[in-house]
């Protein structure tokens, strides 16, 4: 199975200059636990609620910025991975989510939550 068959392609992104607390909220409305952040189309980071509680300790969260707190080294794959490679890169490298990026654009994003519906709909 590829990515593309299980990614979400409704991607919700931000912005390196938006407010945490601008992102706390993002992440409640959407039910979402992280998010790629985009400047000018590109990927340049990841932002997750594990970021932003670490973020929390060194600041206020009404002044920090995700630019502040997101993680900048970020593993990606194309939409024609395999689904296995994408779980065995989550495990490995410890993630819960992997944008999926075609020319350099954010295409989708596949989370633990999707591996494992897949399987139990496979299985």
């Amino acid at each position: 199975m590829k990515v593309v068959e299980l990614m979400n392609k409704n991607v919700i992104t931000c912005h390196p200059s938006e407010k945490l607390n601008t992102i706390l909220n993002k992440l409640e409305l959407f039910k979402i636990a992280g998010m790629p952040v985009v400047d000018k189309g590109r990927l340049v980071g990841m932002i997750s609620q594990s970021d932003i509680l670490k973020g929390i300790k060194s600041g206020s969260i009404g002044e920090l910025s995700v630019a502040d707190v997101m993680t900048s080294n970020v593993v990606t794959v194309p939409p024609t991975e395999s689904a296995i490679l994408v779980a065995k890169l989550m495990v490995e490298k410890h993630i819960n989510r992997i944008p999926i990026v075609d020319n350099d654009k954010v295409v989708g994003i596949v989370t633990r939550g999707d591996i494992i519906k897949a399987v139990a709909e496979c299985g």
